[in-house]
């Protein structure tokens, strides 16, 4: 025999004596009335066993109910009772698997945490009780143990009695498990304590009130709040124990009644306990059902909070809500990993205090509470990407995205948080591999190209030169060959980083693959000569720098390398054509001995190379003191000279007298022109001293022009005092000529090296005034005694009614601040009539005399007695 069948067999056997026995116990209970107990509880038995068990041990309920049926009968008919009892048990099992058979059909829930399984209940076992009792009545009505007036009635207790065990039982039996009965054990005191008041109260209710239907209301009132409580507590098991108990002590209650008619027995009492016990039963049924519902919900509420909790705490984004007011609501654990914080400290914080940077705050105040006036937001529902703060005050990239259920009623807003560093990382990092040499780190072809149409499209705009440099390093392959390529890839990350340092911030350095490099030049000068010129340098520089010696290691290498130079401007070039054209001049450059430098265009070419020569030839000049100091005349209204302008020829072996138009841009470029300024200034000192001792030179001024690069040189002032020092000359007789440009250029070191000199006497004078941006506030300040009229304005001052008005202006605002006025181009009798009108008293130009050599100079002024008569044609022919 299995363990299975040996356990269905003990199941067989306990319901068979279950059965019987608790049919004895209830025939002993008082009031039986036509063969009828008052509540029959072997049918709750059977019912939950069929329910809990299954349908296959109904011969179990059978064999209780025949033994149950045939101990009462067989007193009654003998042998005659035999048949009888079979008759009645049958219909016993019939009705209990009937009411199994509806409640398992409608889905009933044993454990009758629903509303509907209570009248379900109610509705199963009378409808299947109904069985057991017509055929009881009328098995009894055959047999003549009932008369045929109590039939109806007798059937009507035998159903009543039968459902009513159904109702008290069953909930009991269907819940009840070893685990609740070991828990009820360990809390019997308490139980059978509250037991021992409701039996004291309950049989003093018997004994002293006398009607039935107040019996049972009194004990109701008593009762029911203490089975709510129990059931509120225990549960359905619990709770029907308790009903059971009541229901047993209410009907040993009724021992002590002496029924004097059948018919009046059969309900008074009967019905009062009935209804007593369908109450406490279903009191306690609807109870438990709404408690357990509560429970289940509870647990439901619960369980989706933690998930929820759950979800939140274990997101991989910051999860962050505030109120109506902008506190904090919620921060989850991702947010404090995010942001720096813990919960605890932030929680009831105003959160733009603490995750928003200072400068984006005032926006978000506005926009929360534009949201929170109107319910109306921009913002929501989509992905932002913008900048957060952590706790120590750094900001980092985040991606947010808001929503809020503020028209759910409930004043929440929540962002989702993600931190972008990582991801801006490697967007980065793909964007290196993508645009930048792995190795120098440098822009690669693809970047190369763009910067490039960035440079064409921006000369385009600007009308400004730009160059393109192609290098090669030379006999690379050699180095890499004997050395090997990790020596190579040293020298070449070395020469990456000598590129970086030779040009400007915004000019461009890439690597095109293999000792291959691209430099773009940006905002070059407009004037091509003079963007030769700034290319030329640069390009010197860079060949110099990687001329150093390089330490490759423990090894010390020297490198030179081949330029090759595109210059461009506009878009009259393609960048493809650029980039050959670069490329072309590297191979001439190569080809012309290495170490050197090309340029594509081969005027561009002569021109530079002629330019390198003048340079040259000019550092030679201040040497073999090949330049010439000629000097212009000034005068006053009375045509008497007072002055002269200082003018620098160069008396060139080959080329003859060349201008300075010719020379002073080369010497600004190369920076020859302080060298210059500084022969001139000794020069122009030098002669005023030798015209001390000559009559009618002796008071004459001398005006030197002072070029930007000089005059912002640290050692301009000490140069000049050293020089007056040097020479003896008069300082009150010099008189050093700047532009508006050089002194504007930094205010405060001109004021400061301009009183300086002024101190000792030399005089200032701003020439080419009026071309400039002068302001007058800056103008008062300078320690001027001279202001110069251009000669653009002066040359068409009688025919330009705007010109004319600019130098009346001009002499007005002098005249105002203390300056005397001279005006310079003047070469018609016109223009000094006009300039005489408007207040002009000085005067220079060819109407008065061209330059002169010094020595021609002195004849001039020696055979006029320095007054330069008014008519200008006697001065033409002076040389």
């Amino acid at each position: 025999m299995t363990i299975e069948t040996s356990r269905q067999l003990s199941r067989l056997i306990i319901l068979a004596l279950a059965y019987f026995a608790i049919g004895r116990v209830s025939q002993c209970l008082p009031f039986l009335v036509s063969h009828v107990v008052l509540v029959w509880l072997p049918a709750g038995i059977a019912v939950a066993a069929l329910v809990r068990w299954g349908m296959r041990y109904w011969p179990a309920i059978y064999a209780g109910a025949f033994l149950d049926s045939l101990t009462y009968l067989y007193p009654l008919h003998g042998n005659d009772s035999l048949a009888l009892a079979f008759f009645v048990a049958a219909a016993d099992t019939l009705a209990a698997v009937l009411t199994t058979s509806i409640l398992r059909r409608t889905f009933f829930h044993t454990s009758l945490n629903r509303i509907r399984d209570i009248p379900l209940m109610v509705l199963a076992a009378a409808s299947g009780m109904l069985v057991s009792a017509v055929a009881a009545a009328l098995a009894m009505r055959y047999a003549g143990m009932l008369d045929a007036a109590l039939f109806l009635n007798s059937l009507f207790l035998w159903w009543t009695a039968h459902v009513v065990g159904v109702l008290v039982l069953l909930p009991l039996l269907l819940n009840i498990s070893w685990d609740e009965v070991k828990v009820l054990w360990k809390q019997r005191k308490r139980y059978v304590g509250l037991a021992l008041v409701v039996f004291v109260l309950e049989s003093l209710v018997f004994r002293y009130v006398i009607d039935y239907a107040d019996q049972y209301m009194v004990l109701a009132f008593l009762a029911i709040p203490f089975v709510v409580l129990v059931a509120m507590r225990t549960g359905v098991t619990g709770a029907s124990f308790i009903v059971l108990v009541l229901s047993l002590i209410a009907m040993f209650s009724m021992v002590n009644i002496e029924p004097s008619d059948e018919w009046e027995l059969g309900y008074q009492p009967a019905w009062a306990l009935w209804v007593f016990t369908s109450t406490l039963s279903m009191v306690v049924l609807l109870i438990t059902a709404l408690q357990s519902s509560r429970e289940t919900t509870d647990r439901a509420l619960r369980s989706s909070e933690t998930k929820l909790r759950a979800v939140v705490d274990n997101a991989q984004d910051g999860i962050v809500s505030i109120d109506e007011k902008g506190n904090l609501v919620e921060f989850n654990q991702a947010a404090e990993r995010m942001f720096g914080y813990s919960r605890a400290d932030v929680i009831g914080q105003p959160m733009v205090d603490k995750i928003i940077p200072p400068s984006l705050r005032a926006a978000h105040l506005k926009g929360h509470q534009h949201f929170m006036d109107t319910n109306q937001a921009t913002m929501f529902d989509r992905r932002l990407e913008l900048m957060a703060m952590r706790a120590d005050g750094t900001e980092f990239p985040v991606e947010l995205t808001i929503t809020s259920l503020l028209d759910k009623g409930v004043p929440l807003i929540t962002g989702f948080f993600r931190d972008l560093t990582e991801r801006r990382k490697v967007e980065q990092e793909i964007r290196n591999l993508a645009f930048f040499d792995v190795l120098t780190g440098l822009p690669n072809r693809r970047l190369l190209v763009d910067r490039l149409q960035q440079a064409i499209a921006a000369s385009v705009r600007q009308y400004k030169h730009g160059a393109v440099m192609f290098i090669d390093l030379d006999d690379f392959k050699a180095l890499n060959d004997s050395r090997g390529h990790d020596v190579g890839d040293l020298l070449l990350i070395e020469v990456a980083k000598r590129l970086r340092e030779c040009v400007r911030a915004e000019d461009t350095v890439a690597r095109l693959g293999g000792d291959e490099f691209v430099i773009i030049l940006e905002d070059l000068s407009a004037d091509m000569e003079h963007a030769l010129v700034q290319t030329r340098q640069i390009a010197q520089k860079i060949l110099d720098t990687v001329n150093q010696p390089y330490l490759l290691g423990e090894i010390e290498h020297h490198n030179s390398s081949s330029m090759g130079i595109a210059l461009f401007t506009g878009n009259f070039v393609s960048m493809e054509e650029l980039l050959k054209r670069s490329d072309t001049a590297m191979y001439q450059a190569k080809a012309g001995g290495r170490n050197t430098l090309r340029f594509f265009d081969p005027a561009m070419q002569a021109a530079l190379e002629k330019r390198v020569d003048l340079e040259l030839q000019l550092r030679l000049a201040l040497v073999q003191n090949q330049l010439r100091m000629y000097c212009q005349v000034q005068v006053d209204s009375n045509r008497r000279a007072f002055g002269a302008e200082v003018l620098l020829r160069w008396q060139h072996p080959e080329h003859g007298l060349l201008p300075p138009n010719e020379f002073v841009g080369i010497a600004e470029d190369s920076g020859l022109i302080v060298s210059i300024g500084r022969w001139v200034l000794y020069s122009a000192c030098q002669q005023l001293k030798l015209w001390e001792t000559r009559p009618g030179l002796n008071s004459l001024q001398l005006a030197v022009n002072v070029s930007a690069r000089q005059f912002r040189h640290a050692d301009f002032v000490d140069d000049v005092l050293k020089i007056l020092e040097t020479t003896g000359a008069n300082p009150s007789l010099l008189k050093l000529e700047l532009t508006e440009s050089v002194v504007l250029d930094n205010i405060a070191d001109a004021i400061e090296k301009m009183n300086a000199l002024r101190t000792t006497g030399v005089r200032f004078a701003m020439d080419d005034f009026g071309t400039g941006y002068s302001s007058l506030a800056y103008l008062k300040r300078l320690p001027l005694s001279q202001v110069k009229i251009d000669r653009s304005f002066v040359r068409d001052i009688a025919e330009d009614q705007s010109d004319a008005a600019i130098v009346q202006a001009i002499i007005a605002m002098s005249n105002t601040l203390g300056l005397n006025v001279i005006a310079e181009g003047v070469e018609t009798e016109a223009q000094v009539e006009l300039l005489e009108q408007y207040g002009c008293r000085y005067f220079q130009g060819y109407l008065f005399s061209q330059p002169l050599h010094m020595h021609e100079f002195e004849r001039v002024l020696e055979a006029n007695g320095l007054l330069f008569i008014k008519n200008s044609s006697q001065n033409d022919g002076l040389a």
